[in-house]
C-alpha cells in the first residue's frame, strides 16, 4: 500500500511538472502577446479570410466588407436588447476615436432589429462609428455567431486574426496594443 502512495505522489508531482512546462513551452513557442490572453481572445493560426457581405448602414448606404481591405477592421455583432453589447459600446466608441485617421475601422452589425430602433439606440449613445443592418441574420450565420456580442478582428490582408465572445472593455490598454500591432503587420 505504501509503495503506491509513493508512486501516487510522484506521479502528481510529475504530472504537475509537464503541464507546468507545457504551459511555458506552448507560450513561448506560440508568441502569443500579452494582450490576446489578457482581452481572452481567440486566436485563429490558421489564414482563414473573412467572408465578404454586404449590408446597408443607417444613411441607407450599401457597404462591402470588402471596401475596407487593407484597413485593420472591428467586426462587431451586436443588438440594442443585449445587456452586455450595450456595457462595451462605449468603451468602443473610445477605441474608435483613439485611432481615427488611421486603418482602422469598427463595422457594428445590429442583429435582426429594425432601422428605427438602431438610429435611437445610436443617438441615444452618441456613437459615430458605422453601425450595419442585419436584419436577417445572415451575416451573423457566415460568421457562426451564436451569442451576443461577437467581435471579429480582421488583418489588413482581410484574414481572420481573433475573436472575443462577450463583452470586453475595447478602451483598454491591452485593446490599443491589439490594434497597433494588426496596424503594423
Amino acid at each position: 500500500m505504501k509503495k503506491i502512495g509513493i508512486y501516487s505522489r510522484q506521479f502528481r508531482i510529475v504530472f504537475l511538472i509537464l503541464i507546468f512546462s507545457a504551459y511555458l513551452f506552448e507560450d513561448q513557442a506560440s508568441g502569443e502577446a500579452d494582450f490576446i490572453k489578457s482581452l481572452a481572445l481567440i486566436r485563429f493560426d490558421e489564414k482563414i479570410v473573412a467572408q465578404n457581405f454586404s449590408l446597408k448602414d443607417l444613411n441607407g448606404q450599401v457597404v462591402h466588407l470588402n471596401d475596407y481591405r487593407g484597413k485593420v477592421i472591428f467586426l462587431n455583432f451586436w443588438a440594442t436588447w443585449c445587456p452586455p453589447c450595450i456595457v462595451e459600446m462605449p468603451s468602443m466608441e473610445k477605441l474608435y476615436n483613439e485611432f481615427k485617421g488611421e486603418d482602422f475601422v469598427i463595422l457594428a452589425v445590429d442583429m435582426q432589429e429594425d432601422f428605427e430602433t438602431v438610429k435611437r439606440f445610436k443617438e441615444k449613445f452618441n456613437l459615430t462609428f458605422p453601425i450595419l443592418l442585419d436584419e436577417e441574420g445572415v451575416v451573423a450565420t457566415y460568421y457562426g455567431v451564436m451569442g451576443l456580442p461577437a467581435t471579429y478582428f480582421i488583418d489588413r490582408q482581410g484574414y481572420l486574426y481573433a475573436a472575443a465572445m462577450g463583452a470586453r472593455n475595447w478602451a483598454s490598454e491591452d485593446a490599443v496594443l491589439l490594434i497597433r500591432h494588426l496596424l503594423v503587420n
